[in-house]
């Protein structure tokens, strides 16, 4: 069997491999579940290797279009200029469009 010592806590990974491990669940468990599950997990939720690739579409149809322009805010913020990939429908604003584009 082998001892305690050959394993690493989850803390010890570098935070893009922990970012990359969270990028396959779905956004609602990534912004709701995940955070409350310890400090290591809220820390890396916070940081941008978990929003390089933000897939909104499903998000979109089932939710009221002002809180799609304000999601995006929020998530492009997170990716902290990392962002790679953005997929999104019902934009509501030019605002939003510009925010963006410039992000």
């Amino acid at each position: 069997m082998e001892e305690a010592a050959d394993f690493r806590d989850w803390k010890d990974l570098l935070p893009n491999l922990q970012g990359a491990i969270f990028t396959y669940l779905s956004l609602e468990e990534r912004l709701s579940i995940v955070p409350s599950v310890c400090k290591s997990w809220a820390s890396t939720l916070a940081g941008p290797y978990c929003w390089q690739e933000i897939d909104l579409e499903e998000w979109c149809n089932q939710t009221e279009p002002d809180k799609i322009d304000r999601m995006l805010v929020l998530l492009i913020t997170r990716s902290s200029g990392s962002l790679r990939k953005l997929t999104v429908s019902c934009v509501q604003s030019e605002k939003t469009f510009t925010f963006i584009a410039e992000k």
